[in-house]
Parts: structure tokens; C-alpha cells; sequence
């Protein structure tokens, strides 16, 4: 099973975890991984685009010429999508996003990732983060100790971890710091963050992934 080395927020290394091969250990798949970004991407869109359909355009409703003896081709009203005024053939409405992954398809790409992120280097494992106040120099010390200066890091909790208000506030001004709770993570988020952290108890939520339904 794949290892992972577990830091204290001083940035010492005090241990290693052993973490889910089918998790960790999973080789590249890019077309999997390219499909769930773009699933992603459909549903953060927002498909706002409308226009009227012929049955939607007010118009008197009378054919717009007689039918016999102008030698003209037979038409009903200006309501038609051939002429000005008249409703847009297929006319876009407002949806949501229209493309759908199976889970197990899904899954499968975010280990993809997760495995990808871990073979570069770009997982970090810490102890935990246990604040009695909010303090935003301990996350920036952290972080520093960690040697972690990317633009994008991602950090995932447990539940526990997520409902401190301590944590949450201390995080909040660091500007290149995100979190999430685990086991909350999508393919997009991963390939987006330049460096993940994980503590060790959001490493629980995630393991339950695998096999489940």
C-alpha cells in the first residue's frame, strides 16, 4: 500500500500513513478524467440564454398572404422562424447543466487524480489543526514550516475539523487557501489546487469511498 509522510504544523516530519492503493495507487486515465472536468464545468455553468419560439411571438395570427395566385409559396403568419419578427427556430431556454457521470465513473476519475497529485509530490498529510482561538499567523506559520507557497492550496478537513469556528476564521484570510471537507472533493478541485493538505482524520471520510454504492 501506497505511504504517505504525516507532518506537525511545525513542518517536522513525525510519522507515515498508509493510505488505499484504490485510491492513492490508481494509474492515469485522462479521457475519464477529462470527462468528469467537463460534467463539473456543465453543471457550475449557468445555461441563461432564452428566446421566443414561434408559439411564443405575438402576431396577429392571419396568413400573412392568400395561398392561391401570387405564385408565392404557402406561408400562415410572420410568426414563422423565416421572417423578421417571427420566433427563432430551436430557440435556447434557460437549463441547468446537461451533463450527467455515473458515480462509479466519477469516482474513478477523482482517485485518477488523487493518485496523479500524489505520484508529483503534491499531497501533504498533517497531524491536525487544533486552535483554542482563531489565529491566522499559526495557518501562515504552517504553511511556511510546510514549505507550501503555490497560488492554489487546497485544504481538506474532517467534519470534526470543519465545524470549529477557530479553524474556519483562521483560514479565512489567507487568500491562497481553500477548504473543504472531506470526503467532499470533486476531479475539478484537484486538478485546480496546486498542493492538497489533508489531515489525517479527513483521510477516514475518504477511504469510505471506495466500494461504496
Amino acid at each position: 500500500m501506497p505511504q504517505l509522510a504525516v507532518c506537525n504544523l511545525a513542518g517536522e516530519k513525525v510519522g507515515q500513513v498508509e493510505v488505499s492503493d484504490e485510491i492513492f495507487g490508481v494509474a492515469m486515465h485522462e479521457a475519464l478524467v477529462h470527462q468528469a472536468v467537463t460534467t463539473a464545468d456543465s453543471r457550475r455553468k449557468r445555461h441563461a440564454g432564452s428566446k421566443k419560439r414561434r408559439s411564443e411571438v405575438v402576431t396577429s395570427g392571419a396568413k400573412i398572404w392568400r395561398q392561391k395566385g401570387l405564385g408565392r409559396a404557402r406561408h400562415r403568419d410572420r410568426g414563422a422562424p423565416l421572417f423578421v419578427g417571427g420566433g427563432k427556430a430551436h430557440a435556447p431556454k434557460p437549463r441547468a447543466g446537461n451533463k450527467k457521470m455515473p458515480k462509479r465513473m466519477r469516482r474513478k476519475a477523482l482517485f485518477c487524480a488523487l493518485s496523479e497529485a500524489a505520484r508529483r509530490g503534491g499531497i501533504t498529510v498533517i497531524e491536525g489543526v487544533e486552535m483554542d482561538q482563531p489565529r491566522t499567523k499559526t495557518i501562515v506559520a504552517m504553511l511556511d514550516a510546510l514549505r507550501i507557497d503555490a497560488d492554489r492550496v487546497l485544504l481538506m478537513l474532517s467534519p470534526d475539523e470543519m465545524a470549529d469556528e477557530n479553524i474556519l476564521k483562521s483560514c479565512r484570510n489567507v487568500p491562497n487557501l481553500h477548504l473543504r471537507q472531506s470526503p467532499h472533493l470533486n476531479t475539478r478541485d484537484v486538478l485546480w489546487a496546486d498542493e492538497i493538505i489533508f489531515t489525517q482524520a479527513a483521510l477516514a471520510p475518504l477511504a469510505a469511498l471506495v466500494g461504496e454504492e
